[in-house]
């Protein structure tokens, strides 16, 4: 491939000299080719890797933005002394991301043939380069195996870091799902909305995600409410009603005028008495894309990802976006 770096970071590539600092880092520089705006979308050559990647191709073709594939390069070993003499260093890192990526190129190009595609390959570990990519990216979108419990350990490594620190939203895709199970044009997109900043801006990238002619599905869980000194628990009641339509209208509040930029894309409220976590779950069944913000109401100072968005990730049927804070 032609459009990413193979030097190694602090070497000499004409003099062969030994390189000075194999130590991973992630800084911007690392990732300056990243182009602003960019689809960004991690690659490893695994199966989760190839949804995410169809998934990335799909989406930014629908929205006419670049897609940056990036593998990371994590391999740090010595050359090693041989009877013939010094491995040379191509050969020692040779950790077969070049031609991972230049499979994966391919594969991009054949699900949206019209993308722009770059690719790099920087330092660091995976999690590590994503995060420092979504400075410069609209989202980012990774893969990750299979649903349940068990699970987390695994999502831990990659997805679960990308999407607790990443500065733009982090989509997850997993790898037990069919490609093609996203169908642009008719989108169903559902948002979990706390009436916190992060749902709101949830909310934006839900409508961003539908478009063109989807539909958005913004979804609002309570469970104790008290009208008048009493626990509100009866369906359909006085007070059931005062409850749900003060938590729609708090709703629609924080929809505000996206359906005015968003004309074409059609938008339901619902609110329920439920765990937001049930619901969502829930609700995933039957979606393309599930959103949700990094964290809710609830979240403390400091807190990178609340239990709401770590349980979609892990339990929900649908690829997952999680929305966290502004850049800057």
């Amino acid at each position: 491939m032609t459009d990413h770096e193979t030097t190694v970071p602090g070497s000499d590539s004409d003099s062969g000299a030994t390189p000075r600092d194999l130590s991973p880092i992630s800084t911007l520089e690392e990732v300056a080719d990243v182009p602003e705006g960019s689809v960004v979308i991690g690659i490893d050559g695994s199966v989760a890797s190839d949804a995410a990647l169809a998934w990335g191709a799909r989406e930014a073709a629908s929205r006419g933005l670049p897609v940056h594939l990036l593998c990371a390069r994590e391999s740090y070993a010595l050359p090693t002394a041989s009877v013939e003499g010094t491995i040379p260093w191509e050969v020692v890192l040779d950790d077969g991301g070049d031609a991972m990526l230049t499979r994966a190129r391919g594969h991009a190009l054949e699900v949206a043939p019209d993308v722009e595609i770059t690719c790099s390959r920087p330092w660091g570990g995976a999690a590590q380069v994503l995060v420092a990519a979504s400075e410069r990216a609209s989202f980012v979108v990774v893969g990750t195996r299979g649903r349940g419990r068990k699970t987390a350990a695994i999502l831990g490594t990659v997805s679960l870091q990308t999407a607790s620190h990443a500065r733009c939203p982090v989509v997850v895709i997993r790898g037990d799902r069919s490609e093609d199970a996203r169908t642009h044009g008719s989108a169903r997109v559902v948002v979990g909305v706390d009436g916190s900043r992060d749902s709101e801006r949830a909310l934006r990238f839900a409508f961003d995600c539908a478009s063109p002619a989807g539909r958005v599905t913004a979804l609002k869980s309570w469970w104790l409410e008290v009208v008048d000194g009493v626990v509100v628990t009866t369906p359909e009641s006085p007070a059931w009603e005062r409850v749900v339509a003060g938590h729609e209208a708090k709703v629609r509040a924080a929809i505000g005028d996206l359906p005015a930029q968003h004309p074409e894309v059609s938008v339901e409220v619902r609110v329920e008495r439920a765990p937001a976590s049930e619901l969502l779950i829930e609700a995933s069944k039957s979606a393309d894309l599930l959103v949700v913000g990094s964290r809710g109401r609830g979240g403390f100072a400091g807190l990178m990802l609340g239990s709401v968005s770590q349980h979609m990730l892990t339990g929900a049927e649908c690829p997952v976006a999680v929305v966290s804070r502004l850049r800057h």
